[in-house]
């Protein structure tokens, strides 16, 4: 039994000494395997890197937003109706300011100048109209759907509101000129009463009292419609 176990210890000696005698297996140090890892791992890494520049250089730069050298449109919230245009009549003017003038706005807006003893002639529109007077005093006339004449004297900073398709017309009492705002939907449409005749004089308290300071016969109203809408 012990001249076995010494046959085996001798051959498994013998191998070794074969082994290394023909460099197949050689002590390494720590060192040595720390420096093969880093070789294979430096490696590894130089092809890894190739690979990854070679992605990154084929994505497109990102666009940069050149600066427009067109200036942005200004936000146009205010307009001034004297800039627009004004319609100058023998009785007093009219200027608009509507909604090209206001994109953002939802109506359309007139300021209408009556001078003393003049009126703005009869007329109607598609829409309503809302006046408010800033100076002055004035009487609006309206014709409602049963043919009736309302009439209301406007001091300043009163609002009045005439329905749709009602005729009415606003004359200026007093020596001084009556101006008003009117405000209406956006695209409103103005019809004109052709077959009216107004006549205009002076009519203030003195002349309704019967005072000599009075030069003009009361005022009168003519007032001639077609279609029986009267």
């Amino acid at each position: 039994m012990m001249k076995a176990r010494a046959v085996l210890i001798l051959a498994f000696v013998l191998g070794l000494v074969l082994l290394i005698s023909h460099g197949e297996l050689s002590p390494v140090s720590a060192r040595e395997q720390q420096l093969q890892g880093a070789s294979i791992g430096s490696a590894a890494d130089k092809d890894g890197g190739s690979s990854v520049e070679a992605h990154v250089s084929s994505i497109p730069p990102p666009k940069r937003s050149e600066p427009s050298s067109k200036p942005a449109a200004s936000f146009v919230f205010a307009c001034d109706p004297s800039s627009q245009g004004v319609s100058q009549y023998e009785g007093g003017t009219v200027a608009y300011c509507v909604q090209k003038d206001l994109q953002v706005a939802t109506t359309d807006s007139a300021l209408i100048e009556i001078k003393a003893g003049a009126a703005r002639a009869p007329h109607w529109h598609d829409t309503w109209e809302q006046q408010i007077v800033i100076s002055g005093k004035a009487k609006t006339f309206l014709i409602d759907e049963k043919g009736q004449v309302h009439e209301e004297v406007l001091a300043q900073g009163m609002v009045a509101v005439l329905p749709a398709g009602m005729t009415h017309w606003t004359e200026t009492i007093g020596d001084q000129s009556s101006v008003l705002l009117l405000s209406f939907p956006s695209g409103f449409k103005t019809f004109e009463l052709d077959d009216s005749l107004i006549q205009v004089g002076r009519n203030d308290e003195s002349c309704a009292s019967g005072g000599g300071a009075c030069s003009a016969k009361p005022k009168s109203l003519i007032l001639m419609v077609k279609d029986g809408l009267l």
